[in-house]
């Protein structure tokens, strides 16, 4: 049951708490499911395309990386379910929203790379490996600082500011 402050604002107690993370994570995981899972499916029709057929063997091993990393990042999204469905109904719940906390971590981090790496890998099949390297190079480095760096260096608000 919801306890009261001292403020008298009602607060979560822990099962509650609990439950709202859990859902807040599963929102999230949708989110990035969805981009995965376009960026999973644009690399699984790629070698049925005629061009495909011209790629270099480097190339081609940067492909099958990236092909492998998608699979990679959508089953990392799925885990948490699984693990929600193993341990359904044993009170468990903790373990499973912090399992899923940390893989949601990696998943963010995953998802980014995986869209820099898919970018860098068209530029450098049009316009060579030099322009991929600059373009891809640049781009993964700003998905590493938006997705790791900027979210330790912002500071919270205590209050949102006023209209």
């Amino acid at each position: 049951m919801a306890k009261h402050s001292d403020t008298g604002k009602k607060s979560e107690d822990s099962d509650e708490e609990l439950h709202r993370k859990w859902n807040e994570l599963l929102q999230e995981m949708r989110v990035m499911q969805t981009g995965a899972q376009i960026l999973a499916a644009f690399l699984v029709v790629l070698p049925f395309q005629s061009r495909f057929d011209t790629l270099e063997a480097p190339d081609e091993k940067f492909y099958l990386v990236l092909l492998v990393a998608s699979a990679l990042v959508i089953l990392l999204l799925v885990t948490p379910v699984a693990v929600h469905r193993h341990f359904f109904g044993q009170q468990l719940k903790a373990t499973t929203v912090h399992l899923g906390h940390i893989i949601s971590r990696l998943v963010v981090v995953g998802v980014g790379v995986l869209v820099a790496g898919c970018v860098w890998f068209v530029v450098q099949v049009l316009h060579g490996w030099q322009m991929g390297l600059i373009v891809g190079g640049i781009l993964t480095a700003a998905a590493l600082f938006l997705l790791l760096v900027l979210p330790r260096i912002v500071t919270p608000r205590s209050k949102l500011p006023a209209e």
